[in-house]
């Protein structure tokens, strides 16, 4: 009986030996090939990771904070010099609100940097022209094109200035509209 059932067994194991074989060789190439790729990932980690440890193991958190200090520190440069201008200048959001002015445009409309920011520019506009300017600058903004154009401005003093204003569209990289930076300056003294 038990040389019946060993019989039987190595007359299984004769028949399915090729298979096992073939399989066997089948999983061993898989294998090779797994381990081929987790070598390979492997270096490939490992050569990323030299890259930003040439200076005594700088770390990716160390080359973003060098980027953002580069880049925030020519924002200030930028902002410093558009400050300095002698005409005036200012800066807005995409959608046209104003967040930034300098000395020179306070100076050309008699007002503070605060009463200028967000949408308040518009409350001094001559009332003759005041609707066509507004929709001249809502065009620029939504069209995303150049605002070029001659008005006037009422002074705290009830004196009109007329001035001459000009938005160019800041863009990103990937040109998403950002904002606009624009200049204004006096064309006369007021009357």
């Amino acid at each position: 009986m038990i040389a019946d059932v060993l019989t039987k067994l190595k007359d299984w194991l004769e028949l399915v030996a090729p298979l096992g074989i073939g399989f066997g060789f089948i999983w061993r190439l898989w294998l090779k090939k797994r381990f081929t790729q987790l070598s390979d990932l492997y270096s490939k980690v490992q050569k990323i990771s030299d890259e930003f440890s040439p200076n005594g193991g700088s770390t990716l958190r160390d080359a973003i904070n060098r980027i953002e200090d580069k880049i925030s520190l020519q924002e200030q440069k930028t902002l410093a010099i558009i400050k300095s201008f002698p005409i005036g200048t200012w800066i807005s959001d995409k959608h046209g609100k104003c967040v930034d002015v300098n000395r020179s445009l306070c100076k050309i409309m008699g007002r503070t940097e605060s009463e200028i920011r967000g949408d308040n520019w518009s409350n001094w506009i001559h009332p003759e022209e005041k609707d066509n300017v507004i929709d001249e600058w809502n065009r620029a903004v939504h069209n995303m094109m150049t605002f070029d154009m001659t008005y006037r401005y009422i002074l705290p003093d009830g004196k009109i200035q007329q001035v001459h204003g000009v938005a160019y569209q800041l863009r990103t990289e990937k040109d998403e509209l950002i904002g606009f930076l624009g200049t204004l300056y006096a064309i006369n003294e007021p009357v």
